[in-house]
């Protein structure tokens, strides 16, 4: 079937014959419905915390060196047919579409993360739906306070913190700020490392404003005295924790008792959010404050456990499945200007010939290495990028004067290719110059702070990728003409 489609697109489409567009496509659509199949599988999430496999780094490794075997194949058919070699008839646009054929062909080879990303996001998001999973966040979130919360930074003690007038590097001031060792809630004070001044677990689920006031909304509990709540908060998470068959010694009441130290909870016992399998499993049957020596914080931790770290990594997992895009606009980005630049290496070869583009490829290595020697006598990291850019327009002027006299084609074929393979640099190159004159010559270091054109230029950087894509598509275009029109002069 496969044979016959060939031969049609031979007698009727010999531009998309030529490319093996058709058969490439296919392949490429394979390859992405197999990675969207992999990442799916790669998306499961295991509670059992002994999972210590990267997967997801193989599964790209082996991805590369699927592409890469495939664009090998491809190239050694593409390349036995040249028609700009046998003088074959061309339209006008014929060498554009001819590259925007290389171009989707190179996308879809070096896109496959794409669908192996969308495979894992979607497992992910598959466990719990978003009401599910936020409720249970919340749960794990509240929880960790009882169990390791971080506690708060207190306010500054503005009556020990004093201003250190040593001078540093000429004019450097720094403070030496001291900490109240106590803090304030609803007006009364408690000690510094109380419950009160913990901080639940931040999931992506929950923003910063639900979170602060979920957990107002538990130490409120705490300062009046409503017990019943926070045991159903507790019972509640360990339901959760049973349910993955994690790890724990923790019971609701004994937890309870051994945390909630009213009226000013402090003093509490320390619960400890892992599961070291390398310590004696019989320590953990007796529920007596008894304190082991372990290597994270020797002492500070009681013989009360349970596998909050491993609860909070999936739970994190799932959460960012829901709150995340399945793709981010920049990274499919990325991959465009990589198929674009994959492309103009294949369409360089192909327009002129191996012999050049191989001379070119050892004029590029020989250039950088005489404007590495240059920068050394003029140390500045802008001397190679002006260089750069001075070097194009050279070429760029040899290159006109070449197509417009058409003497002879001379060296044009290297030139053709360097440029083929620079001008997507260009507008990034002159991007970046502007950014650093804006950072460094109009704004000293002294200020502390970029010039607001800099951080304009920062802010916008993405858009300016995007619009080079576009004005790399507009200039292919111009010059799939301008070449079609070059190959018609001749050798000498």
């Amino acid at each position: 079937m496969l044979k016959d489609i060939q031969k049609k697109l031979l007698l009727k489409y010999p531009l998309i014959w030529n490319t093996k567009f058709v058969p490439m496509l296919l392949i490429g659509m394979l390859f992405h419905i197999i990675y969207f199949g992999i990442g799916y599988l790669n998306g499961s999430i295991d509670f059992t915390g002994r999972d210590y496999y990267d997967s997801e780094t193989t599964a790209i490794m082996f991805g590369v060196l699927i592409a890469i075997l495939i664009i090998i194949l491809w190239l050694v058919y593409y390349f036995k047919n040249n028609s700009l070699k046998s003088f074959y008839k061309k339209s006008k646009n014929a060498l554009f579409y001819e590259w925007f054929q290389v171009f989707v062909i190179c996308f879809l080879l070096v896109s496959f993360f794409i669908p192996y990303s969308i495979g894992k996001q979607l497992h992910e998001r598959s466990y719990f739906s978003k009401t599910e999973a936020t409720k249970r966040c919340e749960t794990i979130a509240l929880a960790d306070l009882f169990i390791d919360g971080y506690f708060a930074q207190t306010e500054v003690d503005s009556t020990k913190s004093v201003l250190n007038d040593t001078i540093i590097n000429g004019e450097y001031q720094y403070y030496q700020l001291f900490y109240k060792d106590s803090m304030i809630f609803q007006g009364k004070k408690y000690a510094q490392y109380s419950l009160l001044n913990r901080r639940s677990y931040d999931f992506s689920l929950i923003s910063r404003e639900e979170d602060s006031l979920k957990v107002i909304e538990v130490k409120n509990w705490l300062i009046n005295n409503q017990q019943e709540k926070v045991k159903t908060l507790m019972d509640d998470y360990l339901k959760i924790v049973n349910e993955h068959q994690l790890k724990t010694n923790l019971k609701t009441n004994k937890w309870f008792k051994e945390v909630y130290k009213y009226p000013d909870f402090a003093n509490f016992t320390y619960i400890k959010p892992y599961f070291d399998e390398y310590e004696s499993e019989a320590q953990y049957g007796d529920y007596e404050n008894k304190m082991i020596p372990n290597n994270r914080n020797q002492n500070k931790y009681s013989n009360y456990f349970v596998q909050q770290d491993i609860l909070k990594s999936n739970y994190d997992t799932i959460s960012d499945a829901h709150t995340n895009v399945f793709l981010e606009y920049e990274a499919f980005l990325a991959f465009l200007c990589g198929a674009l630049g994959l492309s103009l290496l294949v369409f360089s070869f192909k327009v002129t010939t191996g012999k050049s583009w191989l001379i070119a490829v050892v004029c590029v290595g020989v250039l950088n290495i005489l404007f590495g020697i240059f920068t050394l006598f003029i140390p500045s990291v802008l001397t190679y990028f002006y260089l750069v850019l001075i070097t194009f327009g050279i070429l760029k002027i040899y290159f006109a004067a070449i197509y417009m006299q058409r003497k002879g084609i001379g060296f044009s074929r290297v030139v053709l290719n360097i440029l083929l393979w620079s001008f997507p640099l260009m507008i990034p190159l002159i991007y970046g110059l502007i950014m650093q004159y804006y950072q460094s010559y109009e704004y000293s270091i002294e200020y502390g702070y970029n010039s607001p054109e800099y951080n304009w230029l920062q802010e916008n950087f993405v858009n300016m990728i995007t619009i080079n894509f576009i004005v790399c598509v507009i200039i292919l275009f111009v010059m799939s003409r301008i070449i079609r029109n070059w190959k018609g002069i001749a050798e000498e």
